[in-house]
């Protein structure tokens, strides 16, 4: 897990308005571009961060599974827990803000994955990340 990338995230995705933020929402048209000009979620705005080359997938366009392993250290098949904890669209219900989402990454990376974080994502437990 890149820590320092992280941060980074962190830092960056709390300067997204809500109205530009959804973790329930990709990005619309085009998917070549480093920044993010549409409602979108962690991985999709933080790739204008990066300041190495992007990697493309077979469409030509970002390939962000490959991109969080590159940059976060965090692949959704092989850090599925942590990954789902960071970026899953199930927070939609739960906490759908990237103050809540930047406060996600700083907790795991301080932290580590909570026990109950499916939970947590679920509603079904208090977040951790908030107290």
């Amino acid at each position: 897990m890149n820590k320092e990338n992280l941060k980074l995230m962190a830092d960056y995705i709390e300067t997204i308005p809500q109205k530009k933020f959804d973790m329930g929402k990709f990005r619309t048209g085009e998917y070549k571009e480093r920044e993010c000009d549409s409602v979108g979620c962690v991985l999709g705005h933080c790739t204008v961060i990066d300041e190495n080359l992007l990697p493309i997938d077979h469409d030509n366009n970002i390939d962000f599974p490959n991109w969080s392993l590159e940059f976060t250290g965090l692949h959704p098949f092989y850090h599925l827990e942590k990954w789902q904890y960071l970026f899953s669209s199930d927070w939609t219900a739960v906490d759908n803000t990237p103050v809540g989402a930047a406060k996600r990454i700083r907790y795991l990376i301080e932290n580590g994955l909570p026990q109950d974080w499916c939970m947590q994502m679920n509603g079904k437990t208090p977040l951790s990340y908030l107290k």
